[in-house]
């Protein structure tokens, strides 16, 4: 799951965006509309170019701190040169690794990105149960760490459900052999909606480079 900068995937990737380069969009909350970033830079996939990352610059709003959104947590407005933070918040930030550039990106580092996206409830996640004696039903989930306080939802067959957190204990371990980016679609999924013309951006990035390495 090597990553890279997007120049250094395809130099000629503006040649793709053309005027739809992502790169100095500014960056907003969009639970206040407040602009807290600049996006400095793309890391995608080495092996296909799937978009995996912005590199964002917090500015002052968290002074000179750079840290990676996952794709899937950004809304892109082409037309305003804008991208939506979805439910960022000051204290999630202040909890996520630092980017730099010297910085060797691992799986043990990408794990701690996606732990802060993690943790904490919105208004969008499902719900976790227990069963009628208060016990915490074990979660069904594709696959994925679940950072304390992050929900899954489960039906079971009784009438007296409540909803709880999920307790540190019952998230499985991050196994970096068999990790796989869709064990996290709402990090990292892209859709026409929230991500306009960005998969077709994608496929057209790695026929480039394929085109140039064989030439």
């Amino acid at each position: 799951m090597a990553l890279l900068k997007i120049k250094d995937f395809n130099p000629n990737y503006t040649e793709i965006f053309g005027n739809n380069n992502l790169i100095d969009f500014s960056v907003y909350s969009d639970i206040n509309n407040e602009k807290i970033a600049t996006i400095k830079d793309i890391l995608v996939d080495e092996d296909d170019g799937s978009f995996r990352y912005l590199v964002i610059n917090l500015g002052l709003w968290i002074f000179g701190k750079q840290v990676l959104l996952p794709i899937g947590r950004s809304r892109i407005d082409f037309a305003q040169k804008r991208v939506y933070a979805k439910g960022l918040t000051k204290e999630q930030v202040e909890s996520l690794p630092e980017f730099s550039e010297e910085l060797r990106i691992d799986d043990d580092y990408e794990e701690r990105v996606r732990a802060g996206y993690r943790s904490g409830v919105t208004a969008s996640d499902p719900i976790y149960t227990v069963d009628p004696l208060g016990n915490p039903v074990p979660p069904t989930v594709p696959y994925g760490p679940m950072a304390l306080g992050q929900v899954a939802s489960l039906s079971v067959p009784h009438t007296d459900e409540r909803t709880i957190h999920i307790p540190e204990s019952a998230n499985p371990p991050f196994d970096r052999e068999t990790y796989k980016y869709e064990n996290d679609p709402s990090l990292y999924e892209i859709n026409e909606k929230d991500h306009p013309s960005l998969r077709s951006y994608s496929e057209r990035l790695a026929r480039s480079r394929n085109r140039t390495r064989r030439d």
